[in-house]
């Protein structure tokens, strides 16, 4: 039977994972954005997409950093 800090030392293992792929997506989101606006030939374009989607980058990389922590701070206090 789970124990409620097994459970939630779950969901937030689930909760970083999720994260670190939405952060790397969105981080791909931008770089492809970016080459298909420049490879247009527009690189107002590029900033404009890089500005609409940093703050959901950053984001989500501030969340999976926050959690990160939390794990690492949940390892260490079981093995004491």
């Amino acid at each position: 039977m789970e124990t409620a800090s097994t459970t939630k030392s779950s969901a937030v293992t689930i909760l970083f994972g999720v994260s670190v792929v939405f952060f790397l997506l969105a981080g791909l989101a931008i770089v492809l954005g970016q080459a298909a606006t420049l490879v247009a030939g527009d690189a107002t374009a590029a900033r404009h997409w890089a500005t609409a989607l940093a703050p959901f980058a950053f984001g989500g990389a501030s969340v999976a950093g926050l959690l990160s922590f939390a794990l690492s701070y949940g390892e260490n206090h079981k093995s004491e």
